[in-house]
């Protein structure tokens, strides 16, 4: 099953980039021009479960109420949204070694490929089905695959030297730990209720010596009149909406939406 939960764009989409993130549950679509920082439209949809055995329908149906996905392009950009990934120390990109590290952490898996890519801050490593890759390749012939972690973290440690981000996505999060300017630990989950965010943050904080007051900025969909957002207001001290520059944003129709739900796709960097 496949919503549209909102869309908007400009009038201006000529000539533009498109970038498309696939997670367990949503697909995004954004679009930009080749250099410059403008968001120029935005889809999201959420869906049941976006694996290797429904990809090809959800993408087929995604095509029928997505505008981006059916006009023409200046190139494609895809995003691998999941949970088997990790950040390694750079050049840690052995074959041996990422297999062994991916079976320690995730199990085994015979039918999956691992993929990696070098950062500024560390080498990022990611496990995906082989059916599930190829039906992404055929279904955006030409695109440029690699996985969100490879691009936000090229903008988010220049948030502060120590800080959490946290990112929220239909039933999951991503949460990136900075200490002393380093990259300390990135994790993306499935969470039930509020509470488990809470925790999960809390101890955190606990394994890696970390003020529980440290400065949290949230980003993604989460609803200001939720309980998640007031107990994490309440119970974190940092806890804070990331700001969002309005000049990021070619129509004032983007504005109709929390400015933070576009985070951090605003940011992508290719």
């Amino acid at each position: 099953m496949l919503h549209k939960t909102f869309s908007v764009y400009s009038d201006d989409l000529e000539d533009v980039q498109l970038f498309i993130e696939a997670g367990k549950n949503h697909i995004a679509c954004w679009c930009k021009k080749q250099g410059d920082d403008v968001l120029r439209a935005f889809e999201f949809f959420r869906c049941n479960d976006c694996s290797s055995e429904n990809l090809e329908e959800i993408v087929d149906k995604t095509r029928l109420y997505s505008k981006l996905l059916t006009m023409p392009v200046n190139g494609t950009n895809f995003f691998w949204n999941t949970h088997e990934v990790l950040c390694l120390p750079p050049g840690y990109d052995n074959p041996d070694f990422l297999k062994a590290n991916f079976e320690l952490m995730f199990g085994d898996s015979a039918n999956a490929k691992i993929f990696s890519a070098p950062t500024a801050l560390c080498t990022v490593a990611w496990r995906i089905e082989d059916q599930q890759q190829h039906i992404a390749q055929d279904c955006f012939r030409g695109a440029r695959f690699t996985h969100q972690y490879t691009s936000i973290l090229k903008f988010l440690h220049t948030l502060r030297p120590n800080s959490f981000c946290l990112l929220f996505y239909p039933y999951y999060f991503t949460l990136i730990v900075f200490k002393e300017d380093h990259l300390q630990f990135a994790h993306t989950r499935k969470y039930n209720i509020p509470e488990d965010v809470l925790y999960f943050i809390l101890n955190t904080c606990q394994q890696y010596n970390i003020e529980r007051n440290v400065e949290i900025f949230c980003g993604g969909f989460i609803d200001e009149q939720s309980k998640l957002y007031e107990l994490l207001y309440q119970y974190l001290e940092g806890f804070q909406l990331m700001s969002v520059n309005e000049n990021a944003f070619a129509a004032e129709a983007f504005k109709e939406f929390s400015l933070h739900y576009y985070m951090p796709y605003i940011n992508y960097v290719v």
